[in-house]
């Protein structure tokens, strides 16, 4: 049924609505807090993550990770290794504390120091620039396992 005169399309929440009807509903796989210092880089991971169903918190400092970290029901932190303001061993602290697992991203890490956090208690470590699948295919096994 096409849309008539007057009437729009809007999102609210997760279902997209035209008029009285819902034409879409979708799934929420989590919540994610994404790191990223660079606003391009996390703007177009934001979108691509809530394409996919994803609920994204976008941070830029500490401070707002700090906050977004305490919020109950993440499935994963996405941060960037390098960052002028939080060390990657202070973000894996954090996120233990509460018992979300981290992912980090980056460019300028050496092999070893990646394996450095993947030993601290990384889940993984993606050399930017990285296959989208592979970060999807990374956060669908977390979603699965935290909702198995």
């Amino acid at each position: 049924m096409p849309l008539t005169s007057g009437q729009s399309l809007a999102a609210e929440g997760n279902r997209i609505v035209a008029g009285d009807r819902t034409i879409k509903e979708q799934v929420e796989k989590g919540k994610l807090v994404l790191f990223e210092p660079d606003a391009s880089v996390r703007d177009a991971l934001t979108v691509l993550l809530q394409g996919k169903g994803w609920v994204v918190l976008p941070v830029s400092t500490c401070d707002e990770l700090l906050l977004a970290v305490e919020q109950n029901g993440l499935t994963a932190v996405i941060s960037e290794s390098t960052l002028p303001d939080c060390a990657p061993g202070e973000i894996l602290v954090l996120c233990s504390g509460h018992d979300v697992p981290v992912v980090f991203t980056g460019h300028d890490l050496p092999l070893q120091g990646a394996v450095d956090l993947i030993r601290q208690g990384a889940m993984d470590f993606l050399d930017k620039p990285f296959p989208q699948s592979r970060l999807l295919d990374l956060l669908d096994r977390l979603a699965s396992r935290q909702n198995g």
